[in-house]
């Protein structure tokens, strides 16, 4: 009796045992990873939204953009290649280590003066601010999944408070240029300029997603700093260097001024975009 009332408590033992088991599994799962994202239905929701988002932006895109902007001028922003693509990202999250930001002239006599971005790496493209404001949707709506507060409205409300934020940025640089006698730059210039920064963003929203809040934020006041160095070293090489280099000098104190104050503003607007 004795032995058999010591195989029931060791039969229990073992059942407790594999129950603290399983619930120290599931409270790790729920730590790191929350509910599958299989059996989510918000993140169902989120991916389908989401791809609906990006066909309805791409068709739009596709039959309106040719009203106000040269098809072949456009193609000219979509000439990359992966080894524009991983140096121009290099520049991006490392700008400090960048040392030459003067544009190579196109030599083959084309419509625009500038070499394409395959050609030179300092030459603005769209491919990669499309591609990042497009995933900083999509990681917003995931997000918002994860929340349980995902709705098809949010996915239509994070791209306009995106667009709309650019859209100033490129209204200021397009005045500024205008009113500091800037040189001529093209409206997508400032477009791809102005997109860049949600790479940055972007990767503070995965990783407050992943890894949480307090790394977000370390990692934003970085990106942060580097988009506003890159827009600084980018602007003035096109507002005032080349104005030095025309008329010599250093170009006046107001298209400094200018430089500044825009590079300044890149991080409030960061956080501001945030999640």
């Amino acid at each position: 009796e004795r032995q058999g009332g010591m195989h029931q408590h060791g039969g229990q033992g073992q059942h407790q045992g594999v129950g603290m088991d399983q619930g120290q599994g599931n409270m790790h799962g729920q730590q790191f990873g929350g509910p599958d994202m299989a059996n989510n239905p918000m993140f169902h929701m989120a991916a389908s939204q989401g791809a609906q988002f990006f066909d309805q932006g791409q068709k739009m895109i596709s039959s309106n953009v040719s009203q106000y902007v040269s098809m072949q001028l456009l193609r000219h922003y979509f000439q990359v290649d992966t080894p524009y693509v991983v140096k121009k990202m290099q520049i991006l999250l490392m700008p400090f280590m960048h040392k030459h930001w003067h544009r190579e002239k196109d030599e083959g006599g084309g419509m625009y003066p500038y070499a394409p971005p395959r050609d030179c790496v300092n030459a603005p493209d769209l491919y990669i601010p499309v591609m990042s404001f497009v995933t900083y949707i999509l990681i917003v709506g995931y997000h918002m999944g994860q929340e349980k507060s995902f709705t098809p409205e949010v996915l239509g409300k994070t791209g306009s408070s995106g667009l709309v934020m650019m859209v100033l940025e490129i209204a200021a640089l397009k005045v500024g240029f205008y009113l500091l006698d800037g040189p001529r730059s093209s409206f997508l210039d400032f477009v791809a300029w102005s997109g860049y920064k949600y790479v940055g963003i972007t990767l503070c929203c995965f990783v407050r997603v992943f890894l949480g809040r307090m790394l977000q934020m370390c990692l934003l006041a970085y990106t942060g700093g580097c988009i506003s160095w890159f827009m600084f070293k980018t602007v003035a090489n096109s507002l005032i260097l080349s104005d030095a280099r025309h008329q010599g000098g250093g170009g006046s104190l107001s298209k400094q001024y200018f430089v500044l104050t825009l590079a300044a503003l890149q991080l409030p607007v960061c956080w501001v975009m945030g999640i």
